[in-house]
């Protein structure tokens, strides 16, 4: 799971924003499944369709995407994991 929002608020959807050094990276040929589900228990003979209304099914995911190239996804990756470990043995 790459991102997770548990306790959906209307009022913060606009944008969910990952810091430059914890945004996913990925390696070439990977594919990202986007999952949405709703709890309509409180509202059981509400009908559910597309539209703009916020009772409507408004499941988006707009992904911002920068492509590397296997070079650039390696020292991505290498650069992480030695601040990782960096911060994990305190600095030393």
């Amino acid at each position: 799971m790459v991102s997770y929002v548990g306790n959906f608020n209307f009022n913060w959807m606009t944008n969910y924003i990952y810091a430059d050094d914890a945004a996913p990276a990925f390696p070439k040929g990977t594919v990202i499944h986007v999952t949405a589900w709703y709890e309509y228990a409180e509202q059981q003979d509400q009908w559910v369709g597309y539209g703009d209304r916020t009772v409507d099914e408004m499941a988006h995911a707009w992904i911002n995407v920068v492509y590397l190239n296997d070079d650039e996804y390696k020292a991505l990756t290498e650069e992480r994991k030695a601040k990782a470990a960096k911060e994990t043995t305190g600095g030393n």
